[in-house]
């Protein structure tokens, strides 16, 4: 696998780029090319444009200042089957931001952090999720990474998405561990409301079905709420 670096940092406006043309990276990315993965002129990699695309490039020039990049050709992306948004009740900061790496990598398109009965109080920096999520974008190549919402109440987020496709709430509960059959998923959009550790409460799991959500088990062991993002999306995906 090419290594990836980004046209340009989180908060710049992506630059227009053409195939046959130069980029000159930024001194981080410079940095990551050269030290972190030693990569040498001639070397193929690909570039994240910020955009919502991925080019081929090769490392034209590596001098005290900067890499440069000589351009090719734009590379196909794939596009998810259907779009899911997670519902993240939020697990003390590190899980959270493993569960933000993970979920960007499974294919979310979009993350809210909501605050539950038995989440932490408090969401990691705005400055700790985008690293992570950078972070998760330069080993998948996803082209643009899911926005993040949030943090606000559970029952804020379930009003906010209950208008916005099939909703699914994963439950530890025994007898939805225990199911065997596939959750029937229709339409282009779905959501999922992942609990935190210890789970939804009675009241958090009422309010979910009062707006149609349907229970799915993940398996037949209680998971992490970090492990239950990731597996939750695939299945959700690929149904």
């Amino acid at each position: 696998m090419s290594p990836r670096v980004f046209a340009c940092g989180p908060h710049a406006t992506p630059p227009a780029l053409v195939p046959g043309g130069r980029l000159v990276l930024d001194r981080d990315e410079s940095h990551y090319l050269r030290r972190v993965r030693r990569v040498r002129v001639g070397a193929t990699v690909e570039v994240i444009d910020g955009a919502g695309a991925l080019w081929s490039a090769t490392l034209a020039d590596d001098d005290a200042r900067a890499c440069a990049l000589e351009l090719g050709e734009r590379l196909p992306t794939i596009t998810p089957p259907r779009v899911v948004d997670l519902v993240l009740c939020m697990p003390e900061s590190a899980a959270t931001l493993t569960a933000l790496t993970g979920a960007s990598e499974a294919g979310a398109h979009s993350i809210t952090l909501a605050r539950s009965a038995r989440s932490s109080t408090s969401p990691p920096s705005a400055a700790r999720q985008l690293r992570v999520l950078r972070a998760a974008q330069r080993q998948c190549g996803r082209p643009l990474p899911p926005e993040v919402h949030g943090p606000m109440s559970l029952t804020d987020a379930v009003r906010a998405h209950a208008v916005n496709g099939q909703g699914f709430f994963a439950w530890a509960a025994p007898a939805v561990r225990a199911q065997s059959e596939r959750p029937n998923v229709v339409g282009p959009r779905v959501w999922l409301v992942v609990g935190p550790e210890g789970g939804l409460v009675e009241e958090e799991v009422n309010v979910l079905r009062e707006v149609g959500a349907t229970a799915i088990g993940l398996g037949p062991w209680v998971l992490r709420s970090e492990t239950a993002a990731i597996a939750g999306i695939a299945l959700l995906l690929n149904v």
